[in-house]
């Protein structure tokens, strides 16, 4: 009957709407021309130079020798000379000695006067080639951001999160873990735990969603408390989590889990006290498409949604039977897993052509012990800043939990995965 009862959502025009795009996207073999792909004067094979902003912080690719970033197009120029005003994105491939010059402990970067501080924000002129609808970057002619406002801000993110990295970097492989858990950047976290967690089963936990902002929000109520208002309790979350995400980043997991949060509050703010989260999240999804229409092809964008979407969907039906065998806190902890993985297994299987059953239940044992690492983390953080001698206590304490992670994720990734 609750299954029955689900369909009354087509009768939604959010849902309906929602159900159309989900053909329009995903139905046909090829993929829709989004409006986004490079479109200028200029043959495309001869570009040799290309003026752009940066739209994301570069994010290392698997094989370790360069970083992955999406740019908009300003001007191009090709081997003659010939300029031209270019629109659309384009995928930068820039090598790792370039972007890691101010990193720590990367001392084989090449230091000297042309180095630059790669993040979003930014306006590059880049020398390369465009090759298989990627321009690779051979060097950096010149950067800046603007004088503006927005220019400030993100100059002053910029030179945060490269702080962040310098501190971090204090913390070893704790360290590692943590900047990747609140920054998405990977650059010091071994090849084996990103295998690790894939094994396990918990790809997710690396990736920032829904997860790390519910940290923060349970933070930002333990501090706002004090405050009688719960509306004041509200912006306080807003505000913390908006803060986040500016810092983080906008990946498109993150930028579903934002959007969603936020519907969430503003509903609350407004005195709607229960909102329909399907209906919210059908609503995220319209919104996503139309701030980033490039997401929409993204894997982690529609594991994202459908890993949300089986969880409203079935999680209460699964919950039901197993609730009348085991604890209830466990029993919907195993029910919100499976219905997340039925949802989300097709979409691994096409993609990645496996899936990881024993993510359903290493789940239950590392999603709490990441949030203990993350708070635990945030709170010798603000210690070691207010006393900078507390740093190497920071570091074993931080590293003894770390391992424990480590060594559990270790023993739940040899569990065999599912191939097709």
């Amino acid at each position: 009957m609750r299954i029955i009862r689900k369909l009354k959502y087509f009768y939604n025009p959010i849902f309906l709407s929602v159900f159309i795009c989900l053909l329009i996207f995903y139905l046909p073999k090829k993929q829709l021309e989004l409006g986004d792909n490079l479109k200028s004067l200029l043959n495309q094979n001869q570009i040799t130079k290309i003026y752009c902003y940066m739209e994301n912080s570069p994010v290392k690719v698997s094989s370790g020798k360069s970083y992955l970033c999406k740019a908009r197009l300003i001007e191009i120029e090709d081997n003659k000379g010939l300029k031209s005003s270019a629109q659309g994105r384009i995928s930068l491939l820039i090598p790792c000695n370039l972007v890691e010059a101010y990193y720590p402990g990367k001392l084989y970067s090449i230091a000297n006067e042309n180095n630059h501080l790669y993040e979003a924000g930014s306006y590059y002129s880049f020398e390369g080639k465009l090759s298989n609808g990627f321009f690779q970057v051979q060097k950096c002619l010149n950067s800046y951001w603007p004088k503006n406002i927005y220019g400030r801000v993100d100059y002053f993110r910029s030179l945060c999160r490269l702080q962040f990295k310098r501190m971090m970097y204090a913390w070893g492989k704790a360290g590692a873990l943590f900047l990747s858990l609140l920054s998405s950047s990977r650059e010091y976290l071994e090849t084996k735990v990103g295998e690790l967690f894939r094994n396990a089963g918990l790809s997710h936990i690396l990736a920032l969603s829904g997860m790390h902002l519910s940290i923060f929000t349970s933070l930002a109520v333990f501090v706002g408390k004090k405050l009688k208002s719960k509306k004041a309790i509200y912006i306080l979350q807003l505000t913390t989590l908006f803060l986040f995400v500016w810092f983080a980043g906008f990946s498109p997991s993150l930028l579903r889990a934002f959007i969603f949060s936020s519907l969430l509050f503003i509903s609350l703010l407004a005195g709607y006290k229960n909102p329909d989260l399907l209906i919210v999240l059908s609503f995220t999804f319209l919104l996503q498409v139309i701030i980033s229409p490039q997401d929409i092809y993204s894997i982690a964008f529609k594991l994202s949604y459908g890993a949300l979407a089986g969880i409203l969907l079935l999680s209460d039906f699964i919950n039901s039977f197993i609730s009348k065998f085991i604890p209830q806190k466990i029993s919907s902890s195993i029910s919100a897993s499976c219905a997340a993985q039925i949802f989300t297994g097709p979409i691994c299987i096409k993609n990645f052509g496996c899936i990881y059953p024993i993510g359903i239940i290493s789940s239950i044992f590392i999603s709490p012990l990441i949030s203990l690492f993350i708070i635990l983390g945030l709170l010798l953080l603000i210690i070691t800043l207010l006393i900078p001698c507390f740093l190497p206590c920071s570091e074993f304490i931080m590293n003894i939990l770390y391992n424990l992670i480590i060594l559990i994720t270790g023993t739940f990734s040899k569990a065999p995965r599912i191939n097709f």
